[in-house]
């Protein structure tokens, strides 16, 4: 991490510090917890598939996805208003928060009703439309959840939220294991995901009152300016769930319930691999908006930096999925699933891509520039449908089984890259130094060497089509794409054991030292 500037002296207003120590140690807090929820996620997004099979839970992952495109608009774009403000202005999250909370919930029950309108008229089974209006009440709590966060993220204060993160991982995991082992109907699913977020909600509520001073009281001026400073975030959340969830249901209703068993299994695959997407949100941008309030040019290094970390550590694990395929497929989600090998391939490179897309995105908002991202968000928003459309009939029919679910990871691939593009092109020249091209031009080399090398392989005869011979396959390609890394310097081992020196004795200096001085506070 960069050096922060010098704090200013004299009468002039002083910028809020930037100590990257401690938003990185709160990243590896945050990134602990998340760990541990992610192992129980996929455990549970290996048993959950096998045990309805490709119809269940296509019918299970539709009414997910859509009860969570109508419910986006609860979330009206204050999580990551709050990021960007509160983490300047702490005192200013008491003075919206009642007024948009009493809004939220009225915007739960108009969004409820129209919910259900929508089924009735689309025909939609009795036990999909309950499973469905369940899973809105806990999407309006997970909205909830993600704003009282967003105040604790931009305060620091994350300790308790790492602790809130396995609790309700826990009761939703136990929940789930509950619901499958008394056979309960589908809607019954629906059952733990409510009760995990309604913990979790309440023990949030706490932390906010306790550790940032969070109140409820109504000011309708304050609340009203809040909603319209945050509504290019709203726009922008609103948006992306076209990317995410509208495509599903459309999946649903062009082809059918097994296209979405297919596609909602890989990606819960695939979406392992997004582990540090919910860590940038938490901790980049608020560092960006003090880094921004500052110094540009420290921000800018921030930005690079963060760019090359993200390509060094996402892109190994996109490859592994996108080689290993088939093979991922039979040991998590099982044989009938293997239709959806290639859908996995296809979706494998987004998440690069969707990585570089959030840190560019989270400097341009923290630089001012919000609308550009909520632009992108839109023109993402409109293709995405109309490239669904288009190719899920074509696909379906031409491809067979998990045609329209690769009809429906092509469309997201395409609109994530000019997504990507369009973002990194709008910060220009300051996206990448010298440094960073040639961090991602020596990481593009040996993905290359590596795919060679896996096909090579097949041929001496480590086929995916047995699992073990696949595993055995994917631990050489691992092998091999470490070594040249490092003999490339594409990864540069002395500068990781120095960070992990340096944030080891910080704290444990910080853990000596009741009061550090400013000069401390190194990024």
């Amino acid at each position: 991490m960069p050096p922060t500037s010098a704090a200013p002296t004299g009468a002039e207003p002083v910028a809020p510090q930037v100590d990257a120590h401690t938003s990185l140690r709160n990243a590896l807090k945050l990134g602990g917890s998340l760990l541990v929820t992610y192992g129980i996620a996929l455990v549970m997004r290996m048993v959950l598939p096998r045990y309805l099979g490709p119809e269940g839970f296509g019918r299970y992952n539709w009414a997910d996805g859509f009860s969570g495109a109508f419910f986006v608009l609860s979330a009206l774009g204050l999580d990551v208003y709050i990021r960007k403000e509160v983490s300047v202005r702490p005192e200013h999250a008491s003075e919206f928060f009642g007024g948009t909370l009493l809004l939220q919930v009225g915007l739960a029950l108009g969004l409820t009703g129209a919910m259900w309108w929508v089924m009735r008229a689309s025909g939609e089974p009795p036990e999909v439309q309950r499973l469905a209006l369940l899973l809105g009440g806990y999407q309006f709590f997970y909205r909830l959840n993600a704003i009282l966060a967003a105040v604790l993220h931009a305060r620091e204060r994350v300790d308790g939220l790492s602790v809130a993160h396995v609790a309700m991982k826990c009761i939703w995991g136990g929940g789930l294991v509950l619901v499958l082992l008394l056979r309960l109907p589908l809607p019954w699913l629906a059952a733990p995901f409510i009760g995990a977020e309604v913990f979790k909600a309440v023990y949030l509520f706490h932390l906010t009152r306790a550790h940032a001073g969070l109140k409820l009281r109504l000011d309708v001026r304050s609340t009203t300016a809040a909603l319209l400073a945050a509504l290019p975030f709203f726009l922008n959340d609103a948006a992306l769930a076209t990317n995410g969830r509208v495509d599903v249901s459309l999946l649903g209703l062009v082809a059918n319930k097994t296209e979405v068993g297919y596609y909602g299994a890989v990606w819960g695959i695939a979406g392992m691999t997004m582990l540090l997407s919910p860590i940038l949100g938490w901790v980049l941008l608020p560092m960006m908006s003090r880094a921004a309030a500052s110094s540009p040019e420290e921000s800018t290094r921030i930005l690079r930096r963060g760019l090359e970390g993200i390509v060094v550590v996402s892109v190994p694990v996109t490859l592994a999925l996108a080689l290993g395929a088939e093979t991922w497929v039979r040991l998590m989600i099982g044989q009938a699933y293997l239709p959806a090998a290639p859908v996995l391939r296809l979706l494998a490179p987004i998440f690069v891509l969707t990585y570089v897309a959030t840190v560019c995105g989270s400097w341009l908002m923290a630089a001012g520039r919000t609308w550009t991202v909520t632009r992108t968000s839109i023109l993402a928003a409109l293709m995405n449908p109309a490239l669904n459309l288009l190719l899920i009939p074509l696909l379906l029919a031409r491809l067979g089984p998990a045609g329209g679910a690769s009809a429906t990871a092509l469309s997201l691939a395409f609109c994530e890259v000019v997504v990507t593009i369009i973002l990194v092109s709008a910060i220009g020249p300051r996206a990448f130094d010298a440094r960073g091209l040639a961090v991602v031009g020596k990481t593009l080399g040996v993905c290359a060497a590596v795919t060679v090398v896996h096909l090579l392989l097949g041929r001496a005869g480590l086929d995916a089509r047995d699992l073990g011979r696949g595993l055995a396959r994917l631990v050489v390609d691992g092998a091999v794409y470490l070594s040249l890394v490092l003999v490339t310097g594409a990864v540069r081992r002395d500068e990781v054991l120095a960070l992990v020196r340096r944030v080891k004795a910080r704290r444990e200096s910080t853990a000596t030292a009741q009061s550090p001085l400013p000069e401390e506070r190194v990024a």
